[in-house]
C-alpha cells in the first residue's frame, strides 16, 4: 500500500521473522554468540528463553541462514504433542522413512542416522521452538535422545527456544535431570533503551530500501514508539507499520509523535500493547503504564495463545497421519498394480501358448490331408459309349 509512496523496495516492519531484517542489538548479539558457541563446540543442551515478541524466532532463522555445510539442522515449531508423534516429526525433518515403525524402531532409525552422519563428519542439531509448550513426557523423550552419544562426543545438539515459562517448567523437581544437562542458557529481552530502538527502526528502513531512513521517523515519534512498545520488537513492528499506513493516508513525508500516538490509542481499546508487554515490566511498573490491561483480558489472551499453539500441533499431527495414510495407500496401489501386471503377463503367455497349439493342430490336419491324398488309389477309367 505505502511502499511506492515512501520508495520502499519491500515493507520494513512485517511481523514475519525475516532474518534479513534482524537488528543485532546488544541482547541479540549476546544470544547469537551463545548459540554459535554451543553449536560449534557441540555443547549438548542449549536453552534460549525470551519475552514474547522479542525476536527469538528471527534469531533462529538467522542462525539457520548461516548454517555451515557440515551441519544438518532440523527445526520443530509445533510442540504440544506426545512423544511418539514428536519422534515422527524428527524423522520427517531429517528425511527419514518412518512409516510403519513403532516408537522403539524410530529411535533405532534415528540413532543409525546420527551414527552415519558422524562417520561422514556431519554434525546434527535439533532446534525446538516454542519449547514452553512441550509436555513433560515429551521433554523426557528429548532427554533420552541426548543419551545418543559416542565415547567422546554427543551425536546430536539440542536447542530449546521458548518463552519465560520454559525456565519455570525446567525448574520443576521432576525435571531436575533434564535441567542438569543444560550447558548453555541465555535469556533474551527486548531492546535496552531508546537509542537501540532508533537504530532498530533505521536499520529496518535501510534494509527495505528507504532513501530517507534516518529522517522518516523523527525523534519525537521514536520516543512515542518506545513508550508504546517498551522495546519489544514485535510491538515496534506493529506500531511502525500502522504509523506508515496512517502517514500514507494523510500524505505525510515524516512520521510524527501525533501519528504514533494515534495508532496506539486506536488499539488500546483491545489492550493489545499492554497485554503483550506485561511480562516485561515488574509488578510495580505495571501500575504506571498508561494503558493497563485487566487480569481477565491477559488471561483471555494467554488462553487464546495456548489454543492457537494446540491447534497448530493438531494440524501438524494430522499432516503426519495423512502422510502415513497416503504412503500406505500408495504401497497398496503399487501392490495391486504389480498383481495386474502379473495377471496380464500370464494371460499373454496363455494366449500365445493356445495360439501355438492351434497352429500345430492346423498344420497336423493339413499334413494328414496331404498324406491321405497320396495313399488314395485311383479308380477304373470309364470309356465313353460303353
Amino acid at each position: 500500500m505505502y511502499e511506492d509512496f515512501y520508495n520502499f523496495q519491500e515493507k520494513p516492519f512485517e511481523l514475519i521473522p525475516n532474518p534479513n531484517f534482524l537488528y543485532m542489538s546488544s541482547g541479540h548479539d549476546n544470544a547469537y554468540t551463545h548459540l554459535e558457541y554451543a553449536v560449534r563446540e557441540n555443547k549438548g543442551f542449549v536453552v534460549i528463553s525470551g519475552e514474547v515478541g522479542c525476536g527469538k524466532t528471527t534469531l533462529i532463522n538467522y542462525l539457520l541462514s548461516k548454517v555451515p555445510t557440515d551441519l544438518k539442522i532440523g527445526l520443530i515449531s509445533h510442540t504440544d504433542i506426545n512423544p511418539e508423534l514428536f519422534l515422527k516429526l524428527i524423522c520427517r525433518k531429517f528425511g527419514l522413512q518412518y512409516n510403519g515403525l513403532d516408537k522403539t524402531e524410530m529411535i533405532i532409525l534415528f540413532q543409525d542416522f546420527l551414527l552415519r552422519s558422524r562417520q561422514q563428519q556431519i554434525r546434527v542439531a535439533l532446534i525446538i521452538d516454542e519449547a514452553q509448550n512441550l509436555p513433560d513426557q515429551t521433554l523426557e523423550e528429548i532427554r533420552m535422545l541426548s543419551n545418543l552419544e559416542t565415547e567422546k562426543e554427543h551425536l546430536i545438539q539440542i536447542i530449546l527456544v521458548g518463552q519465560p515459562e520454559l525456565q519455570q517448567k525446567l525448574r520443576r523437581p521432576h525435571l531436575r535431570q533434564f535441567l542438569q544437562r543444560v550447558t548453555v542458557h541465555y535469556h533474551l529481552e527486548g531492546l535496552k533503551d531508546q537509542n537501540e530502538l532508533k537504530e532498530y527502526i533505521q536499520h529496518r528502513l535501510r534494509v527495505a530500501g528507504c532513501p530517507a531512513y534516518t529522517t522518516l521517523f523523527n525523534d519525537q515519534a521514536i520516543s512515542a514508539v518506545w513508550a508504546g512498545s517498551q522495546g519489544i520488537p514485535r510491538l515496534i513492528n506493529y506500531i511502525c507499520d500502522m504509523a506508515l499506513v496512517h502517514g500514507y493516508a494523510d500524505g505525510l513525508t515524516t512520521i510524527t509523535a501525533e501519528v504514533v500516538n494515534a495508532v496506539i490509542e486506536t488499539r488500546t481499546q483491545s489492550t493489545l500493547f499492554t497485554a503483550a508487554t506485561q511480562n516485561k515490566a515488574e509488578p510495580a511498573e505495571l501500575t504506571a503504564q498508561p494503558y493497563p490491561a485487566s487480569e481477565d483480558t491477559r488471561a483471555d489472551i494467554d488462553k487464546l495463545g495456548a489454543r492457537l499453539s494446540f491447534l497448530e500441533s493438531i494440524v501438524e499431527a494430522q499432516s503426519c497421519q495423512l502422510q502415513e495414510l497416503f504412503s500406505a495407500r500408495s504401497s497398496r496401489d503399487q501392490l495391486t498394480l504389480e498383481i495386474f501386471r502379473l495377471l496380464q503377463k500370464d494371460i499373454e503367455k496363455r494366449w500365445d501358448l493356445n495360439a501355438r497349439h492351434l497352429k500345430a493342430l492346423i498344420a497336423l490336419k493339413e499334413l494328414r490331408q496331404k498324406l491321405s491324398l497320396k495313399t488314395e488309389k485311383p479308380g477304373p477309367k470309364i470309356k465313353k459309349g460303353s
